[in-house]
């Protein structure tokens, strides 16, 4: 498969949520990484090579879901700073991009992701607005695989749940399971069946490194239900639970 040329890790060169993105090269500096780590990144990053515009992101919903949608747009298009509306947008396109099966909002704050699961359908993704400012994204647990392949430093840092990425910016990175104290109802799906999940929360003035490690760690949860493309590599899938 052919690459494009991508932007330096962190580059502002993309100054809009709005525009293209390639994935960025990451610094390797702080974390040994080896070369089938090396190779996840790569296939990670290429889920995301071609990501929906918002347009089809809109034509893929329902069309009640569709209206409350264009109803979250016209809520961040009032907010001064026009930022988090770009954010969602983004993040909403890129989720929508990796599980492209069906998409389907939640109320005021949150819209669920699925794949297909034979007859049925499993939930692998969830993006939520509280409106305090953050987006949360919900991905199945690729904790292990992000610290192997170096996209998170397995450090102790003083606040828990926080990592540090290869920029030395910090995210948080939850690990929830069935246990987790009341699930809220649009990700209570993605901790049962011994499944588990990762809570990201993306801050109001993320970085670009910040948002790309989201989008990763989640490109990286895709590998396992990614649909095989004809004359690429056999990629891996997460076994459906019984």
């Amino acid at each position: 498969m052919s690459r494009e040329k991508v932007l330096p890790f962190g580059s502002l060169a993309r100054q809009s949520f709005d525009e293209p993105f390639l994935w960025s090269d990451l610094g390797y500096n702080h974390i040994m990484v080896n070369t089938r780590s090396l190779e996840l990144l790569d296939s990670a990053r290429d889920l995301l090579a071609h990501p929906l515009d918002f347009d089809s992101f809109l034509s893929k919903l329902a069309p009640k879901d569709r209206v409350n949608a264009e109803r979250r747009v016209t809520v961040l298009e009032a907010e001064p700073d026009l930022s988090r509306l770009r954010l969602w947008r983004r993040l909403a396109c890129s989720l929508m991009t990796l599980a492209p099966h069906a998409a389907k909002l939640v109320g005021r704050q949150a819209v669920q992701y699925y794949v297909a699961d034979g007859r049925y359908r499993m939930q692998v993704f969830a993006l939520e607005d509280l409106q305090d400012g953050h987006f949360t994204v919900y991905c199945p647990d690729v904790l292990q695989e992000a610290l192997q392949a170096g996209l998170l430093a397995d450090e102790e840092v003083a606040e828990p749940h926080f990592r540090r990425l290869a920029s030395g910016e910090m995210l948080y990175v939850e690990l929830m399971d069935k246990s987790s104290l009341n699930p809220s109802a649009h990700f209570k799906d993605m901790v049962g069946w011994n499944r588990k999940a990762l809570r990201i929360v993306v801050p109001p003035s993320a970085s670009f490194a910040q948002v790309e490690a989201t989008e990763l760690l989640c490109a990286i949860a895709a590998l396992h239900f990614a649909p095989i493309v004809p004359g690429a590599a056999p990629q891996r899938h997460v076994p459906t639970p019984k």
